[in-house]
């Protein structure tokens, strides 16, 4: 009898059964990686195939107590990545039992994983797997969401990467479903969907059919956004005992170093993504100043004895027409765009309109952003609304609508206070429109080659003074859009090469090599 057949002849009905199947169809997948030796034939009663297989695999196991070795085969028994306290009590008992008591250890261990017991297993090596959980399962299209639908569509085309998600119970890793297949690769071409969680939950988990985890083995798994926080104890395991290599992009460190600037819950969500991180072997900031920021966590790193990644930067693209684009007529448009925080610094936006408004400067003000917090913003914009001021407020729109607002608009203005890139102003530049932008950090480092003018966020007066130049001086603007004309045009293609030559690429050679 074989694998498949051993698990058709399970019981549908009867979930033992089925829960038995699937365990000895999960040790069937890991055990030619643990066991150098011939293996015991297929059972026909699922529960003796696997007790038979277990005893094998413990035994094996405790001969060679490597973690990566632990943590694969409690990946078999748990159907859930164990996190690295798992793996660290297994090792002391492998070291410290014999085979039986080591036996018991591992299905402790495997019951209390919180995984699907009803799963099988596809084992992947020598293989991408990129964390796309967020992007793939909702609606939402904020600027980690737009890097990450620009950029897969490449690297699964002409690199083969698989893009994963993290099961329903954030035990281990899965395939897309359709849907979730086209919010990540096809989101520029499908048709608007309902904002809401994709109820399909993956290959092979169609009604009456398995789940089926995906588990890496000596291969490269890529954080290309931030992991749910249920999952990042597990993330970290990965990093450190699965014998891959884990690697990722890094947006910024704001909600460590600005704390004062988000949520309370947010700072305590990014330090245990940051404890995950230093497990990692390579991360890739989005600018020069993300990169630094994380140079600083990984360069205090050495106090707990633990390297830390190498960490570069591989800026997203910076924007540039190759044209010069031709100003709109009419009424002037003001263009924000960017979530509607204070950290975005939108009450100062407002404050300058309001000044320039009273000097009996003509224009209209358009915000649009994807989410945001905080009542202030909304407070002072129903005021000016209600004193007749041009103020428009926006939220999730679609990309043709953002597309006109950028064709509609004399100028953008980003005054953000901390930003790991600032995607809204390579966004613009890009449509060929100026920026008002801030004057250090990654918002300086993209508005460098032209097309921008820089200011002091904090200072109000310039702001103003900037707003009110180029609404008042055409050939200041005019000169701007010559400037975003010459910038090098840099694409997404242009990142993709980039960012797998830095991320992707020397971490396939070492597990290549057998490294780990």
């Amino acid at each position: 009898m074989t694998e498949q057949q051993l698990l058709e002849s399970s019981e549908p009905g009867s979930g033992r059964a089925r829960v038995e199947s699937a365990l000895a169809a999960r040790l069937r997948a890991v055990a030619p990686l643990l066991v150098a030796g011939p293996l015991p034939g297929v059972d026909a009663d699922p529960a003796v195939d696997a007790a038979g297989l277990l005893d094998v695999l413990v035994s094996s196991v405790v001969v060679d107590p490597a973690n990566e070795r632990i943590w694969l085969l409690l990946t078999a028994v748990g159907a859930a990545f164990p996190t690295r306290d798992e793996v660290d009590a297994v090792r002391r008992l492998c070291e410290l039992s014999d085979p039986v008591g080591a036996a018991v250890a591992v299905l402790d261990a495997g019951s209390a994983a919180g995984g699907d017991l009803d799963a099988v297993i596809e084992v992947v090596t020598g293989a991408v797997l990129v964390d796309v959980d967020l992007t793939a399962k909702y609606e939402v299209h904020t600027g980690i969401q737009q890097v990450v639908r620009s950029l897969l569509p490449l690297w699964v085309d002409q690199r083969g990467v698989v893009p994963v998600v993290w099961t329903g119970a954030t035990g281990g890793l899965r395939r897309l479903s359709e849907t979730e297949a086209e919010r990540v690769l096809f989101w520029a071409t499908r048709q608007s969907a309902p904002a809401t969680r994709d109820p399909v939950v993956g290959k092979g988990s169609r009604p009456g059919h398995r789940p089926v985890l995906v588990v890496p083995w000596r291969s490269v798994v890529v954080m290309v956004e931030v992991p749910p926080v249920g999952v990042l104890d597990r993330v970290a395991a990965v990093g450190q005992y699965s014998g891959n290599r884990l690697v990722g992009v890094l947006y910024d460190v704001i909600p460590a170093v600005s704390t004062d600037m988000v949520p309370a819950n947010e700072t305590s969500k990014f330090v245990r993504y940051l404890a995950a991180v230093k497990f990692a072997a390579r991360m890739a900031g989005i600018s020069v100043t993300a990169a630094a920021e994380l140079s600083g966590f990984v360069r205090a790193l050495s106090s707990q004895g633990i390297v830390g990644p190498v960490v570069g930067a591989v800026a997203l693209p910076t924007g540039g027409s190759g044209e010069v684009g031709r100003p709109p007529v009419g009424r002037p448009v003001v263009l924000v765009v960017g979530s509607h925080e204070p950290r975005k610094n939108h009450l100062a936006v407002l404050h300058s309109a309001e000044v320039l408004w009273r000097e009996g400067v003509d224009f209209s003000l358009w915000f649009i952003g994807g989410s945001g917090w905080g009542e202030e913003f909304p407070d002072r914009v129903a005021v000016l609304q209600g004193l007749g001021r041009s103020v428009r407020v926006e939220r999730a729109v679609s990309d043709r609508v953002l597309a006109g607002a950028y064709a509609s608009a004399w100028f953008t203005v980003f005054p953000s206070l901390h930003e790991g890139f600032g995607l809204p102003v390579a966004e613009s530049l890009s449509f060929g429109v100026p920026v008002i932008t801030t004057g250090y950090g990654s918002t300086a480092e993209i508005g460098g080659p032209g097309g921008c003018v820089l200011v002091d966020p904090r200072d109000g007066r310039a702001l103003t003074d900037a707003m009110r130049r180029l609404l008042g001086e055409p050939e200041v603007l005019a000169g701007l859009r010559a400037q975003i004309a010459g910038r090098p045009v840099r694409g997404w293609q242009d990142y993709a090469d980039e960012l797998w030559e830095f991320l992707v690429g020397p971490e396939l050679a070492v597990v290549g090599e057998g490294g780990g």
